[in-house]
């Protein structure tokens, strides 16, 4: 077990000097400002999503960690009218980097990279914490209590986003955080055990893949608990869907 973990650090270390390689931080500085026929940066699901999330606004099911109101707006590109009755389901891992569902794959483990490239591992087991779905209201928005998510190997911090509108998927995305903003986090229980990350925005691969990742970075503020994350997700209608 010890010759593992320690097989483990050695590939992060290997991991994390090769994405020090990439610069992402002019990408992100462009990605800050979307213009209003751009659509938010579209990612996927990545490879931690699991169908079937419960519809609710508390999605933290006693999770320990960071108090955080991530409040989203849903709009379409172009007009940035409000898109109502639209379904946003997000999902991310907890202050250990343990996602529900996977929590057999632990947040150190060097990932299976044929798995990650297909973009899906099979889940292990049937939790849901910081999992969930709310429906956007007339002003097409929704919010989600939850927590400021922790790290795992090899990714940044990150919150996944997915908006529908009936059966037809608009959005996959992720949401980032400023770095300076996750170190302070990181610095206090619960995550102050596993220390900061190594993995930050500046060489992320999936920032990269998405040139800085437009329209994903919330505004972050203090709240009466914890802090809030405000963002508005532009979408396109696909050919077919109706309001």
């Amino acid at each position: 077990m010890r010759h593992l973990r320690m097989r483990d650090r050695v590939r992060r270390r290997v991991l994390t000097t090769a994405l020090k390689r990439f610069d992402n931080g002019e990408n992100i500085r462009r990605a800050a400002t979307l213009d209003p026929h751009q659509a938010t940066a579209g990612q996927g699901n990545g490879p931690y999503h699991v169908p079937g999330s419960p519809m609710r606004r508390d999605i933290r099911e006693g999770r320990p960690g960071a108090p955080l109101l991530l409040r989203l707006r849903v709009v379409e590109a172009g007009t940035l009218s409000a898109l109502t009755g639209a379904t946003v389901e997000v999902w991310h891992c907890d202050a250990d980097g343990i996602y529900s569902g996977y929590q057999r794959y632990g947040a150190d483990k060097f990932p299976a990279l044929v798995s990650l490239s297909l973009r899906r591992f099979r889940p292990t087991d049937a939790a849901m914490f910081l999992r969930g779905q709310q429906v956007t209201d007339p002003a097409g928005f929704v919010e989600f209590q939850t927590i400021v998510p922790g790290w795992y190997t090899p990714r940044t911090i990150h919150i996944h986003v997915r908006v529908s509108l009936g059966a037809t998927s608009l959005l996959g995305t992720e949401l980032y955080f400023p770095d300076d903003f996750t170190a302070r986090i990181q610095s206090a229980p619960p995550y102050a055990g596993r220390g900061r990350s190594p993995f930050v925005n500046a060489h992320d691969i999936e920032i990269r893949l998405a040139k800085g990742s437009p329209g994903s970075w919330p505004v972050i503020r203090p709240a009466t608990e914890g802090h809030r994350a405000d963002v508005t997700l532009q979408v396109r209608r696909r050919d077919g869907v109706q309001p």
